[in-house]
């Protein structure tokens, strides 16, 4: 009975990963036909949508590893809520498969809905009470939100799949299912962002345009050039200062000729063409920076659009990750490669990769080594701090968690454990002339912590954890906590306001808001007339202005704040 149980499930796992793909004809094609899988609005005592579906810059690290079955890309949604929070079925439809052979623990599901398209939901946290044959109906309860790492305090979440009858093609739920997806990915991601091809940067950028994905077939995302780099790459000296030889660099960025213009309270197009995404601001407020190559025979480089004589976006910098003055250069790599601008002086870190944090006067640098595997709340990171050149030295260690930032030139904000065992994160400083830590808040995650421009104050918030804990809240240098009465997409403004934007779902377009934190009061600023795609919108250095990513044209636009 043994030997026959194997080789069933041989047979199960054969006929699961090599069946016929199913033929365009014989699948029905996207048309907001499904629902959501959980119940409710999302919130931080419900539920918040994780990592998209697609080449997600997560996905790309692991595309040869966790994510090869898809062709190197994320092909599913992820959606964060407790443990044993309800799941729901998304549309009508069959069970085919209770705990098969498709990965995604410790429990799995699969509901058939005909037309050639099927379900699966993942992470489960127990077996579902259902039975291969039997009858769902959309919204009903199917089973219960899990945690991939097995421990429901380091990544509980659903896994949502939509494929074909054959279990070969995996498609963008997006287009399958009726939500307000502008407003549902402006919190909560994880590995939100999607990497870049830099021989074609603009492909593949929008969460509804993502590719579909077959089982075991070529990497769609083998890139020879991506950014971010990887681990992969070994930059060569002066490789930023030598890509400069055709590019302006900061002459346009610092000496743009200063005019004068009428302030408008609607919001006026900057780019056209569907472009582009992550937009950056130039120090002095006048210039919105992107990656772009916006031709075959265009170079690869930041461009720049001026927001006082808007024209034709212009390659301004090589791409790099720079400080916030500009006056440095990171290409990652093993090891990453650090110039200063001014004169190509160059020096190497073991960055494992990543972006560093600079001190507010560009004095020190600041990042993590984290161990690569492991649960995620119990991974080892250590912190390291170092003048630009000069020798680097550890200055802490912390699990499930890492450096947030710099407050002023002496202080760091952390959040994570002191133990791997502890139930608990922290955010809390690190003094580093001292070595005194400060706890300022405890909860299981804290998360998007953004401090002040001036480093005195802290906004974050807290998910799915106790009621009392859940929400956001602002934390002072001094320890005073209090929750805001609102939650949504935040960036701060100046020292003492923060601009955002409410998580209501159902609403025509994307609203404006304006907190004061000295008075405790929330005013209205303006209507952009749409909806922000993909949490793409950044305030000026100034606080005088707000670039945007339109859902409607895809292009960014800009809003003078009132």
């Amino acid at each position: 009975m043994r030997l026959l149980a194997f080789g069933l499930l041989g047979l199960g796992l054969a006929l699961a990963h090599f069946a016929t793909p199913l033929p365009d004809a014989k699948i029905a094609p996207p048309a907001r036909q499904f629902g959501l899988p959980l119940q409710g609005p999302p919130g931080p005592d419900t539920w918040l949508l994780g990592q998209l579906y697609g080449n997600t810059t997560g996905a790309y690290r692991q595309r040869t590893s966790a994510y090869r079955a898809g062709q190197g890309i994320h092909f599913g949604l992820d959606f964060s809520a407790r443990c044993g929070t309800p799941v729901i079925a998304i549309g009508n439809g069959t069970v085919v498969e209770v705990d098969g052979p498709h990965g995604s623990p410790p429990h799995n599901l699969v509901i058939d809905h005909g037309n050639g398209l099927a379900s699966l939901y993942g992470h489960l946290l127990e077996r579902p009470p259902l039975r291969v044959g039997a009858k769902v109906r959309r919204g009903q309860v199917v089973g219960k939100v899990g945690d991939s790492q097995f421990s429901c305090t380091a990544a509980p979440h659903l896994h949502l799949e939509i494929r074909d009858s054959s279990h070969q093609r995996f498609f963008n739920p997006i287009p399958y299912i009726a939500a307000d997806w502008e407003t549902l990915t402006l919190l909560g991601g994880f590995s939100r962002g999607f990497q870049r091809d830099l021989d074609n940067p603009r492909r593949w950028q929008f969460p509804d345009q993502q590719p579909e994905a077959r089982r075991g077939g070529p990497l769609l995302n083998n890139y020879a050039k991506a950014w971010p780099a990887t681990l992969a790459s070994k930059p060569q000296p002066s490789a930023v200062a030598n890509s400069f030889a055709d590019l302006p660099g900061l002459s346009l960025l610092f000496g743009a000729t200063r005019l004068e213009f009428t302030r408008t309270p609607t919001p006026r197009r900057l780019t056209s063409g569907g472009c582009c995404v992550n937009p950056l601001w130039s120090p002095d407020s006048s210039t919105v920076l992107f990656l772009d190559k916006p031709g075959p025979q265009s170079p690869v480089a930041l461009y720049g659009v001026s927001v006082l004589q808007p024209g034709t976006p212009r390659p301004v910098l090589p791409v790099a990750h720079y400080n916030k003055n500009f006056t440095y250069a990171l290409l990652p790599g093993r090891p990453s490669l650090i110039e200063r601008l001014s004169d190509g002086q160059s020096f190497y870190l073991n960055t494992q990769g990543g972006n560093v944090a600079w001190s507010p006067g560009s004095q020190r640098l600041a990042w993590n080594t984290t161990q690569p595997e492991g649960n995620f709340d119990r991974r080892r990171s250590d912190i390291w701090v170092a003048p630009p050149g000069g020798t680097p030295r550890q200055v802490a260690t912390v699990f499930g968690g890492g450096l947030t930032g710099w407050l002023d030139e002496e202080t760091l904000l952390l959040t994570g454990k002191r133990a791997p065992q502890e139930a608990l994160r922290n955010l809390e400083t690190l003094h580093l002339p001292t070595g005194e830590r400060r706890i300022l808040a405890r909860a299981m995650a804290l998360r998007s912590i953004l401090p002040s421009p001036d480093g005195r104050w802290m906004v974050y918030y807290v998910a799915f954890d106790r009621p009392e804990r859940n929400g956001l809240f602002a934390v002072s240098r001094e320890g005073e906590q209090r929750k805001l009465n609102w939650f949504g997409s935040y960036r701060w403004r100046d020292s003492q306001r923060l601009v955002y934007i409410p998580l209501v779902l159902g609403q025509p377009t994307h609203r404006l808001f304006e907190y004061d934190l000295q008075n405790n009061t929330s005013r209205l600023l303006a209507d952009l007339g749409a909806k922000v795609l993909n949490d793409q919108w950044q305030v000026s250095p100034d606080g005088g202005r707000v670039v945007f990513l339109s859902s409607q044209d895809r292009n960014l636009w800009l809003l003078e704040l009132p």
